[in-house]
């Protein structure tokens, strides 16, 4: 049986009756839906940036650190064995629900010393947006965020960060009828974030490492230069979220997460100062899984239960392929509601490369 002599000892007890809490306090909060919210038109801002949160059930604010840990929780970085990687993925249209949607994700990331790091990124959407609008009419939208984070480490254990992101939209049809201006729309948004990285713990059958973690993204205060005509979906969002690892030797670790997310405010206004509303309400509870061999291949499934909005169901299936210098990720979604998810049958590549391993070499 697979041993360090330097993890911590405790009695196996207190991880199952945990686990076992959480698991009921998930499956109760699942049955609790009450109303429908229905689903907003332009989510993209709030999907998944790659393959392995999106295998997992669209989780990532408690998981471990991987290089598109910027959209989930910055704060992980510090975490990261690997010194700067620089990641992208790619959503791949199948034709159905968006019209020539495209999407491409670039993050890159640097720890420095394990004591602090910085990453940067860009998310940019192009999609046809016919089947949004009443009128039928075809219009090609364009969106685009850039961000920028920087983490430090507060103790062994612990970590925060912040983060700021300035969002564009343009070409997007008008809301208001009538409206023959410029289809553009400028926000911008500010996260902060929390990850507790536990150290590893000797059960008497296997070792195990705790992982909690929490943000609060996209808040802000009024728009810059904002045409209200044009709507944004970037709501201020609260996600919360704990996991283990079961370490059973070497070669096997299975990670189970679940994560809490919530939608706050949109903090949109008009040109009178009035805040917009456009339904931004519902929250999610997520639960996923991952099974790593050998450090090599990845295994991952996960389910997403909305309980507000019935586009936030969805099972979710991935896999994971790591080399010395690269890793690639691959992720489905299947809807379970029957309103219908944009991004239901598409498939999630996610690639990133070890620039340090790169560059050594």
């Amino acid at each position: 049986m697979y041993h360090r002599k330097d993890v911590y000892h405790t009695d196996k007890s207190f991880t199952l009756w945990l686990f076992i809490g959480i698991t009921c306090l998930f499956l109760f909060k699942s049955v609790a839906q009450d109303t429908n919210i229905e689903p907003v038109r332009d989510a993209y801002l709030s999907i998944a940036t790659d393959a392995r949160a999106a295998g997992q059930g669209d989780l990532g604010v408690a998981t471990s650190v991987d290089a598109f840990s910027q959209f989930w929780n910055p704060s992980k970085y510090v975490f990261s064995e690997v010194k700067s990687k620089i990641a992208l993925t790619q959503i791949l249209n199948n034709g159905s629900g968006l019209t020539n949607f495209e999407q491409l994700n670039v993050t890159f990331y640097n720890n420095l010393e394990h004591s602090s790091a910085y990453a940067i990124s860009v998310r940019n959407y192009a999609y046809g947006i016919d089947s949004f609008v009443e009128s039928g009419a075809f219009q090609t939208a364009h969106e685009v965020a850039i961000e920028g984070s920087y983490a430090i480490r507060l103790s062994n254990e612990f970590a925060m960060s912040v983060s700021g992101r300035f969002i564009s939209l343009k070409g997007k049809v008008p809301l208001i009828d009538g409206f023959g201006g410029e289809s553009a729309s400028n926000l911008y948004g500010i996260d902060v974030a929390g990850f507790f990285n536990g150290n590893e713990i000797a059960y008497s059958k296997f070792n195990g490492r705790w992982r909690a973690g929490f943000s609060i993204s996209n808040l802000r205060g009024k728009s810059l230069f904002d045409n209200t005509d044009i709507e944004i979906y970037a709501p201020s969002m609260l996600k919360i979220g704990a996991g283990f690892d079961f370490i059973f030797d070497h070669e096997k670790k299975l990670s189970v997460t679940t994560e809490y997310k919530m939608l706050l405010d949109s903090y949109v206004e008009n040109e009178e100062g009035e805040r917009l509303d456009f339904g931004l309400e519902g929250s999610a509870l997520a639960l996923g899984f991952e099974f790593i061999y050998r450090k090599k291949i990845s295994v991952r499934s996960g389910y997403s239960r909305g309980l507000n909005r019935v586009t936030d169901t969805f099972f979710t299936l991935g896999s994971g392929f790591h080399g010395r210098y690269a890793d690639v990720d691959i992720a489905f979604l299947l809807g379970l509601s029957d309103e219908e998810n944009q991004f239901r049958e598409k498939l999630r590549i996610s690639v990133s490369l070890d620039l340090a391993e790169v560059l050594s070499n």
